[in-house]
């Protein structure tokens, strides 16, 4: 046996490399959500369409990064879709749009690499990766694309092309200043002090790269598109629930259709199809009917109180498309969360409440109509998998009820009878702490539990103060 048979087998990523890719990976995914709530709360402060785009460049400084630290084609791609995994596991609210739109990102990351090693004069060793102006670029058009991507899933009217383009500008420039340039500071931060050794370019040949890319490029296409048909909702909706003449609409029948001019988060768009209170209207509600959950094809899931559907002129069950290719969108309500899409049910929900007694100065009962502003997006294992629900902070709640000086715990009664008990100063701290609306056929029932963590309780159906 000779010393060249002793040689372990040569891979194109290392390990060092694999597992720089994944840090990066685990740490984008979980940047991500803090820079999407943070974005989120500028949208809600200034009001108009494109507010979160400013941050676009964050989510991919760890793709470049990656290129720039394992300096090999391809990273990008494999660290966009390792961290669209992370965020997708992590209760992302997109869900799996969100894998798509990281691996497009990665993918023009590596491509403009790519492209510039193509156009180098010196055969382009380095790929590109020591040139500040490919990182300002690479960022600039990865950070734009996700804008693109979201469309399609969102279907912006043509009327409102224009807006998105320049939401696109407003992300490339995101892109160029905290994608490129960040990553490109903090490598050269890295190398200068010794922290990062320089590694080789490694050698990989342009037709292979190329074809490797233009491949991924073609699956990542059609992923998205068979994605967009796998979320569309079916032509009918189902009107469903506390009612007495439950039934499918269908675009085209029953009742008078509309057009409406609509605005959301400051993006206009035109709106056609019948009131969402007339649609109700035929299933003929219960009387104890106090709210309808629209459930979209994905699985997301919000309530509009039938106080809104009485009173709300503009609050419509929109139509998209004609015949077998049509589908349904909630618009026009006033939480922008109840803007649902591809919507396949219309449950109609009894009232639910949990009542409150004890050591309170105001013990109005726990209503989820009156906190659907203030409800959040999270995912829990109640027994039956891993789901999505709405649930409000706990603390907020018993703020509202103006606990006694003396008080020291909430006991939580469930229907069985059965309760737990939990220290008020844990409730008070503990801001993922929530009370949850659980959406079942029969109604609506509620959980205490951590945001993706510890369920402490399951129906309950009054809270103790004591």
């Amino acid at each position: 046996m000779t010393t060249t048979d002793l040689k372990r087998p040569r891979y194109y990523f290392s390990t060092r490399d694999l597992l720089v890719m994944a840090v990066l990976a685990g740490l984008g995914g979980v940047a991500s959500t803090a820079i999407n709530a943070l974005g989120d709360v500028m949208q809600a402060v200034l009001g108009f369409a494109g507010t979160t785009q400013w941050a676009a460049g964050l989510h991919v400084t760890f793709l470049l990064l990656a290129v720039g630290l394992t300096r090999k084609d391809g990273a990008a791609t494999v660290t966009g879709c390792l961290k669209g995994g992370v965020e997708l596991l992590s209760g992302n609210t997109h869900g799996l749009i969100v894998v798509l739109i990281d691996v497009a990102a990665g993918l023009l990351v590596d491509w403009v690499f790519f492209l510039v090693r193509m156009g180098r004069r010196d055969g382009g060793r380095d790929g590109g990766r020591d040139a500040r102006w490919s990182y300002l670029l690479a960022g600039g058009v990865s950070a734009a694309s996700n804008v693109f991507a979201f469309q399609l899933f969102a279907a912006a009217p043509e009327d409102v092309l224009a807006f998105v383009w320049g939401i696109a500008a407003m992300a490339a420039v995101s892109g160029v200043v905290f994608g490129g340039l960040l990553a490109y500071a903090l490598l050269d931060i890295l190398r200068r002090n010794g922290l990062v050794r320089p590694a080789p370019p490694a050698r990989s040949s342009r037709a292979v790269t190329g074809i490797a890319l233009a491949v991924l490029a073609a699956l990542a296409v059609g992923g998205g598109v068979l994605l967009r048909a796998a979320l569309a909702g079916p032509p009918v909706v189902a009107i469903t629930g506390a009612c007495a003449a439950p039934y499918e609409y269908a675009a085209g029948s029953g009742p008078e259709v509309v057009a409406r001019d609509l605005e959301l988060q400051g993006m206009k768009r035109r709106a056609t199809g019948p009131r969402l209170r007339d649609v109700l209207a035929a299933a003929q509600p219960d009387a104890t009917a106090n709210s309808v959950l629209v459930i979209a094809s994905d699985g997301y899931s919000f309530f509009v109180t039938m106080r809104e559907v009485a009173e709300n002129d503009d609050l419509l069950l929109a139509v998209r498309g004609e015949g077998q290719e049509a589908s349904y969108d909630v618009a026009g309500a006033a939480n922008p969360k109840a803007w649902v899409r591809n919507v396949v049910e219309l449950r109609l929900v009894p009232q639910a409440l949990v009542e409150v007694s004890g050591k309170v100065d105001r013990p109005f009962p726990y209503n989820p109509e009156d906190w659907q502003t203030a409800m959040d997006n999270g995912r829990l294992d109640l027994g039956a998998g891993e789901t999505k629900y709405q649930g409000v902070a706990l603390r907020d709640i018993v703020a509202k009820w103006e606990p006694a000086a003396d008080a020291a715990a909430l006991r939580f009664v469930s229907r069985s009878g059965d309760s737990v008990l939990l220290p008020l100063t844990d409730v008070r701290t503990d801001g993922d702490l929530r009370l949850w609306n659980v959406d079942a056929p029969d109604g609506i029932w509620f959980a205490v539990a951590v945001a993706g963590g510890e369920v402490h309780a399951l129906d309950v159906v009054a809270i103790v103060v004591e």
